[in-house]
C-alpha cells in the first residue's frame, strides 16, 4: 500500500477515533497494517480524555480559589484603615476603598470609578503623582489635607510593566498606587512633643550660658593672672595646670555641642510649627554650592578625601533661602564625611525636568536598605546602635528634609551597603515676577548693609562708656558684669523691663543690654518705650535673648539682636561700635531714578532702624550726601556711571567712613 493511501486510512481512522465513544472497542479489521496504529491511537485519545478532565477540574478548583482570593482581598481592601487609591496612567480612577472614600467625605458619591483624581481629590495628590512620574524609582511622600481639617500622609508609588535587575522601572506604566493614611493624631502628639522640646531648649540657653561664659572668664584669668606666676618647675605642678587647662577647654566645648544640639531642636520645631524666618532671594546654585563646600573645607581635607563639583553651565537662579539652602548642602557634606574614610565627595548640580536636581555622592559606608527609609527621621541613627558610636544628633537630615519640602522640592537618599550614597534633592525653577524680583535683591542689599555695620571700625574711645545690663537672671547679669568690667566698661543692672526705664530716666546709659522674657515688663515692651521717647530714642539697644525674634527687634529699632548663649567677641565688638558711634539710628541715602524701587528700598532699610532720604538723580544724591553725612549711600549703578563725583566721595570731609552699595541691575555689588 502506498504512501497516500496509508496517510488518507489513517485521517480516516483519527476521524473514526474522534469521533467514537471510547470506552466501547475499536472496530479494526483484522489483518490490518493499521490496527497497531489505531491501538496507539485509542490510548492516545483516552489519556488526553483524562488530561483534558483533569485540566478542566483543575481550572474549576483554580477559578474557585481565585475567586476566594479576591473575595478576602476584597475584604481586606474594603475594611483597611488606611485609604487606597489606583488610578490609570492618565488618573483615572481604577480602584477606591471606603476608608479614602471616609477621609475626603465621599460617602454619598458611588460613581467615582473611571473620575478624574485631580478633580477629586485636589492638586495635592495630583502633584505627588507628578513627581512619581518624573522619578518612578523614589516612593513619593507628602502630608496632604483631609476632609473636617484633618491631616494625611499619602505615598504614591508608580507602577511599571516591567523591572530590571537592578529593581529599575521601565516600559509601560500601569498606574499608580496611593496610600493615605490619617495621621492627625500623630501630628498633635508631634506638635506636643516639638512644643516640650523648644520649651526645653529655650530653658537651657540660660544655664548653658552662664556655664560657657563663666567658664571662659575662669580661662582667661587663669591664663593671664594665675598661671604666670605659678611655679611650673616641679612636674606635678606642671601636670595639674596641664589638666585643669585641658578640663576647661572640655567643658567649653562640650558647651559648644550642647549649643549645636539645642539650636538644631529650636531649628527643627520652628521649621514644624511654621514660626521660621524664610528669607527668599534669588540665589544661584553654583554659589550655594562654593559657599558649602568652602564651609565644610577643613572637614574633609582633614581626612585626606577629595571634594569635586560638577555643576552644569547655565543653570538658572533660583528663589529661595540663601542661609538655609547652604544649610542643607553643609549638612549633607559634613554628612558624606563623618562616613567616609578615604575617596572622595562628589557634588553635582544639573537641570531636570524644570527643576535643578543636586547630588551629594560619598564613597563611604553605604547604608543597608532597610534603613533608608527612617534616614530622614528624627533622631535616627543608621547602623548598628548598639555597636556604633552616635555620628551626630540625627537632626541634620530632618532639618534638610524641612528646608528642602518648605522650597517645593524634595530630598531622598539612594545607597547600597558598602558601596557609598547619594544624598539627590531638587528646588523648583519659579519664574520671577519684578515685584519678586526686588524683595530679592533687598534681603541681599540688607545682608551687605549688615556685613558692612559689623566690619566697620569703631571710633576710639574717650571715656569709660556706661552699659545698663537688664536680665531678671542674676547669673547672667553677674557674667555680663564681669565680661563688660574686663572690657572697660562702667555696668549697672536692672531686674526687669520697669527697673530698666526708670534707669534710664535717671542716668542715660550709653548702650542697654535687654534680655526680653522677664516678669513684669519684657524686653520688647521696655525697648518700645525708650525707642518712642525722643529723650531716649538714640540709645543703642542690644537684645540678649533665649527667644529668636529678629523680626520683631528690628520693627522695635533693636540695633543688634543676639540669642543665648552668644559669642562674647561678637558681643563685646558690636558694643564698641555702637558705644563709640554714640547713636542708634544710622543715616541712609538712597540715589534711584526708579521711584517705585525709591520707596521700596526706603520702606526697607527703615524697617532696619535707618533714617532714610531717597533722590531720584546724581546732582541730588551728592548734594544731599555732603549735607546729611550718611553712613550708608546705596546707588542705582546706571547714576553711579553717570556721576563720577560718586565714587570720590570717600576723600572728602566727614564722609570718609561712608558705605557705598551699587545696585547693578537691582543687584548690590
Amino acid at each position: 500500500m502506498g504512501n497516500s493511501e496509508n496517510i488518507s486510512k489513517l485521517a480516516e481512522y483519527i476521524r473514526k477515533v474522534a469521533s467514537q465513544d471510547f470506552s466501547a472497542p475499536l472496530a479494526v479489521n483484522s489483518g490490518d497494517q493499521l490496527e497497531p496504529l489505531a491501538g496507539e491511537l485509542k490510548n492516545l485519545a483516552r489519556n488526553y480524555s483524562m488530561i483534558f478532565e483533569t485540566l478542566e477540574q483543575s481550572v474549576l478548583d483554580a477559578t474557585g480559589e481565585l475567586e476566594d482570593t479576591l473575595t478576602s482581598l476584597k475584604a481586606i481592601i474594603d475594611n483597611m484603615a488606611d485609604g487606597l487609591l489606583v488610578t490609570s496612567p492618565d488618573g483615572k480612577i481604577t480602584l477606591i476603598n471606603p476608608a479614602l472614600k471616609t477621609m475626603f467625605d465621599l460617602q454619598k458619591h458611588d460613581d467615582l470609578m473611571g473620575k478624574d483624581s485631580k478633580v477629586t481629590f485636589g492638586d495635592n495628590l495630583a502633584d505627588l503623582c507628578e513627581q512619581s512620574q518624573t522619578y518612578p524609582d523614589r516612593i513619593h511622600a507628602s502630608d496632604i489635607p483631609l476632609a473636617e481639617n484633618r491631616i494625611g500622609k499619602a505615598i504614591v508609588t508608580s507602577i511599571y510593566k516591567k523591572q530590571s535587575s537592578k529593581g529599575l522601572s521601565s516600559g509601560e506604566c500601569l498606574g499608580k498606587v496611593i496610600l493615605v493614611r490619617d495621621i492627625t493624631n500623630e501630628k498633635k502628639i508631634d506638635q506636643m512633643k516639638s512644643e516640650f522640646l523648644s520649651t526645653v531648649s529655650h530653658e537651657l540657653r540660660t544655664p548653658l550660658t552662664s556655664v560657657i561664659g563663666f567658664v571662659e572668664i575662669i580661662q582667661e584669668k587663669l591664663n593671664d593672672v594665675i598661671f604666670p606666676v605659678v611655679d611650673v618647675g616641679e612636674r606635678k605642678v606642671e601636670r595639674v595646670v596641664n589638666q585643669i587647662t585641658k578640663n576647661l577647654k572640655i567643658v567649653v566645648s562640650e558647651g559648644e555641642r550642647l549649643t549645636t544640639l539645642i539650636n538644631d531642636l529650636l531649628d527643627l520645631s520652628k521649621m514644624e510649627a511654621g514660626k521660621i524666618e524664610w528669607r527668599d532671594d534669588l540665589i544661584s546654585i553654583s554659589e550655594i554650592i562654593d559657599h558649602a563646600t568652602d564651609a565644610t573645607n577643613s572637614l574633609y581635607e582633614n581626612k585626606g578625601l577629595k571634594m569635586i563639583k560638577e555643576v552644569e553651565e547655565g543653570l538658572p537662579p533660583i528663589i529661595g533661602d540663601r542661609d538655609r539652602l547652604v544649610q542643607v548642602l553643609i549638612n549633607l557634606i559634613s554628612n558624606a564625611v563623618k562616613f567616609t574614610h578615604e575617596g572622595s565627595i562628589i557634588c553635582k548640580a544639573k537641570r531636570k525636568d524644570g527643576e535643578v536636581l543636586v547630588s551629594v555622592i560619598d564613597s563611604g559606608e553605604g547604608i543597608v536598605e532597610e534603613d533608608l527609609s527612617e534616614v530622614f527621621e528624627r533622631f535616627k541613627q543608621v547602623g548598628d546602635t548598639l555597636t556604633d558610636k552616635p555620628k551626630g544628633t540625627g537632626l541634620g537630615l530632618p532639618i534638610c528634609k524641612q528646608i528642602v519640602t518648605h522650597h517645593g522640592g524634595g530630598i531622598w537618599v539612594e545607597s547600597r551597603r558598602g558601596e557609598g550614597s547619594t544624598f539627590f534633592f531638587t528646588l523648583p525653577i519659579k519664574t520671577v515676577p519684578d515685584n519678586k524680583m526686588e524683595f530679592a535683591d533687598i534681603g541681599a542689599l540688607l545682608r551687605k548693609v549688615k556685613d558692612h555695620i559689623i566690619t566697620t571700625e569703631p571710633k576710639a574711645k574717650d571715656k569709660k562708656k556706661l552699659i545698663l545690663v537688664v536680665d531678671d537672671d542674676a547669673h547672667i547679669r553677674e557674667l555680663l558684669r564681669q565680661e563688660l568690667e574686663e572690657a572697660g566698661y562702667d555696668v549697672r543692672e536692672a531686674v526687669d523691663g520697669f527697673d530698666a526705664v526708670k534707669q534710664v530716666k535717671s542716668e542715660v546709659p550709653d548702650l542697654v543690654i535687654m534680655d526680653v522674657m522677664m516678669p513684669g515688663m519684657s524686653g520688647f515692651d521696655a525697648a518700645a518705650v525708650l525707642k518712642n521717647d525722643p529723650l531716649t530714642a538714640a540709645i543703642p539697644i542690644v537684645i540678649l535673648s533665649i527667644i529668636q525674634d529678629q523680626e520683631r527687634g528690628h520693627r522695635l529699632g533693636i540695633d543688634r539682636y543676639f540669642t543665648k548663649p552668644v559669642n562674647k567677641e561678637v558681643l563685646l565688638r558690636d558694643i564698641e561700635m555702637l558705644t563709640s558711634e554714640r547713636k542708634s539710628k544710622k543715616e541712609a541715602l538712597v540715589i534711584d531714578s526708579d521711584t517705585r524701587t525709591l520707596e521700596t528700598l526706603k520702606d526697607a532699610l527703615e524697617g532696619k532702624g535707618y533714617t532714610v532720604d531717597g533722590v531720584c538723580t546724581g546732582s541730588e544724591g551728592m548734594e544731599k550726601a555732603r549735607t546729611l553725612l550718611p553712613d550708608l549711600i546705596v546707588v542705582d549703578s546706571k547714576i553711579y556711571e553717570e556721576e563720577p563725583s560718586i565714587k570720590t566721595l570717600r576723600f572728602e570731609k566727614g564722609l570718609e567712613n561712608v558705605f557705598i552699595l551699587v545696585l547693578s541691575g537691582k543687584n548690590p555689588l
